[in-house]
């Protein structure tokens, strides 16, 4: 019998680590059943302990992959993440603009875990003046929710407030991730999609190497997007999965990864 998966898509950087960027989107596409396809923005020369080298992909490049991918596949959810240019952004915000029908995540990659830049400095405008309008759904963490909001968050009574303030300010619905909240023994995340507030929270899990965890996160909103499922529910179904992939992580050489097929736990 003949499998009818939805199709999605990541436009975003390669890790040749494994853990994070496209990498880790198709892992999680394959996971939650949906055929991921791929346009990459940047190759990195990247493992866990940080980003030695990035090359930019030409954005006529990035152009001919999204032409060539979405010519052919009916693609259902895409997600975005590292875009690392101005020129790069305004090529992918032209593709989104000419798909409407096509629901994108923005997740806004700036800092990599290690410290790494991921973003030039020219391209934040670029992104929240043609990418984050195009947007179903933003997931910043909070530095990034920060940076684009021009407000530190530093503490848990923010995160409704700061998220409904993101919303005000880019008219996009908005999942504002607090699992960087210190002394934080819940990873809480608020989505606001302009009318309400829905909180998602799972306990905090100590000593995790959490490298790819915002690519996951988005990729696998991204899948369920794609199945059928409304924003919140996505969301909820997001989370759920992500911690089941810290929570039943793999060995790999000296540290853990995230397991992207995780064993249910019931």
């Amino acid at each position: 019998m003949i499998k009818n998966f939805p199709i999605t898509l990541t436009v975003a950087g390669s890790d040749s680590g494994g853990g994070a960027g496209v990498q880790a989107d198709l892992k999680t596409f394959s996971s939650l059943a949906t055929f991921g396809t791929t346009t990459f923005t940047c190759l990195t020369a990247q493992n866990p302990d940080g980003v030695t080298g990035i090359s930019e992909i030409s954005p006529d490049f990035v152009s001919a992959q999204l032409k060539a991918v979405s010519s052919y596949f009916p693609v259902k959810a895409a997600k975005t993440g590292m875009l690392y240019s101005a020129k790069i952004i305004e090529v992918v915000a032209e593709f989104f603009y000419e798909n409407p029908d096509i629901q994108l995540v923005v997740d806004p990659v700036m800092v990599a875990t290690s410290g790494a830049k991921l973003l030039k400095d020219d391209a934040i405008d670029s992104l929240i003046k043609d990418l984050l309008p195009l947007a179903k759904l933003i997931t910043p963490n909070l530095d990034e929710a920060s940076l684009l909001l021009g407000e530190k968050i530093h503490q848990y009574d923010q995160l409704v407030p700061m998220a409904e303030k993101l919303f005000q300010k880019y008219q996009v619905p908005i999942l504002l991730k607090g699992g960087h909240l210190p002394n934080a023994t819940e990873a809480t995340d608020v989505l606001f999609d302009g009318e309400s507030s829905y909180l998602y929270s799972k306990p905090f899990l100590k000593g995790k190497n959490t490298h790819g965890t915002g690519c996951t996160y988005s990729a696998a909103i991204t899948s369920f997007l794609a199945h059928g499922k409304n924003l919140p529910e996505a969301v909820g179904s997001a989370k759920e999965y992500l911690h089941l992939t810290l929570e039943d992580e793999i060995q790999t050489g000296s540290i853990s990864h995230l397991n992207h097929f995780p064993e249910p736990t019931n």
